[in-house]
């Protein structure tokens, strides 16, 4: 009996990881509420449509920048204080946000919400995988992701009500569940010791270190496909598609992206079991696959029921890439080389950032369906690099193959 109570708790996932996932969700949730507002509220203050994409872009132009800067506050004070001090600056910023009364004000903020960001995206990562073993990081990845998924998508349903009552409104609410999720923090996880700070700013693994590892490199490339295509490529092209060639309203791009996120989400257990029980390699492949075959798909969907369709398989593959790049990546980055997370998380950004931008001159250039297809080719490479890593040590830090 004893024996098989161990087994047990063996088997289920740290405290840690759950917090972890807690906070995702209320982050998630209010980054879903301001989001969609974003772009209206700016209008307000009679800018054109480039000054209005100029804000939206400024938090990642601006994480991307701070993310060495990020990495380095990590080591010298700790991930679990910077975890928190990441949400506050996020709050007052978003708080300021709200209150601003210029453009230039809205901007500067937004874009110094971008550091509160890259602090806790190196931050969160290090405290992911220093609390779980390497047999779990699939379903721990996979967990926290649920938990942007399930907050990406009852965000923007009750941001639909809360900006009802006032454009400002929904930047307050974000602040509000940015502070809530600082305090879960700062309650629930242990200070970083002493010994653990000592050890974290005497790390000597560098990231020429680190890219001599062959997992290190695949997981890089993956992550900015997944930001070139996911995040970037496929949040611009889905709705041009369904509201200039199917010409349906505006309302139907969120039916798709609802229903494509529920598919998401669903997958994120399994995809998380399979990547700790089969392999992080194998479920990199089959994702990657599925996402660049699903790419090409969307180009020649020819009606909304076929495009949701098409939707919801590449979210499924995404669940995988995500899950099984990141677990790859915690196999092959020890905690202490903070380094490599904010790698990992300037390599989505720069794809983020990329991606739309030159699938915007193909589509003027060509058409989307080329747009579509030059995604698929991004992916393809990180598919390329992760065949190249062969057999999986998940105990093993720095192994070059």
């Amino acid at each position: 009996m004893a024996r098989a109570n161990k087994k047990q708790e063996s088997s289920r996932l740290p405290r840690q990881v759950w917090i972890l996932a807690g906070v995702s969700l209320l982050i998630a949730i209010g980054f879903g509420v301001m989001n969609p507002v974003l772009p209206q509220y700016a209008r307000t203050f009679g800018v054109s449509s480039f000054l209005i994409g100029l804000v939206i872009s400024s938090l990642s132009v601006i994480r991307l920048i701070t993310m060495p800067a990020s990495s380095w506050l990590t080591r010298m004070i700790g991930p679990r204080e910077m975890a928190i001090a990441g949400n506050i600056l996020v709050a007052i910023t978003t708080f300021m946000m709200g209150i601003t009364n210029s453009y230039m004000g809205l901007l500067t903020w937004r874009g110094l919400s971008g550091f509160g960001s890259a602090l806790y995206g190196v931050s969160s990562m290090a405290l992911l995988f220093a609390s779980t073993p390497p047999q779990m990081r699939g379903r721990a990845s996979s967990l926290q992701g649920g938990g942007f998924v399930l907050g990406g998508m009852t965000g923007p349903a009750i941001g639909g009500l809360i900006a009802a009552i006032s454009l400002h409104a929904p930047f307050f609410f974000y602040a509000g569940s940015l502070a809530v999720a600082a305090v879960v923090l700062a309650v629930s996880l242990p200070r970083t010791e002493a010994k653990q700070r000592a050890e974290l700013r005497d790390n000597t693994i560098g990231l020429r270190d680190l890219v001599k590892d062959s997992r290190f490199r695949a997981a890089i490339a993956v992550h900015f496909g997944t930001g070139w295509q996911s995040f970037g490529v496929r949040n611009m092209l889905i709705p041009l598609f369904i509201v200039e060639a199917l010409h349906l309203p505006l309302w139907w791009v969120g039916i798709a992206f609802s229903v494509a996120a529920v598919s998401q989400a669903v997958s994120m257990h399994l995809v998380g079991v399979g990547t700790d029980r089969i392999g992080r390699r194998f479920m990199i492949l089959c994702g990657g696959i599925l996402t660049a075959g699903m790419s090409v798909a969307l180009g020649f969907a020819g009606n909304y029921v076929v495009l949701v369709i098409f939707m919801c398989l590449y979210s499924v593959g995404v669940s995988a890439t995500i899950s099984a790049s990141q677990a790859m990546l915690a196999d092959a980055v020890p905690v202490s080389a903070s380094s490599g997370f904010a790698a990992y998380q300037m390599a989505g950004d720069i794809g983020l950032i990329l991606g739309p931008l030159i699938a915007g001159a193909v589509v003027d250039g060509f058409s989307l369906r080329w747009a579509w297809l030059a995604g698929a080719g991004v992916i393809g490479v990180g598919m390329v690099l992760t065949w190249a890593t062969g057999r999986q040590d998940h105990n093993h830090h720095l192994a070059p193959r």
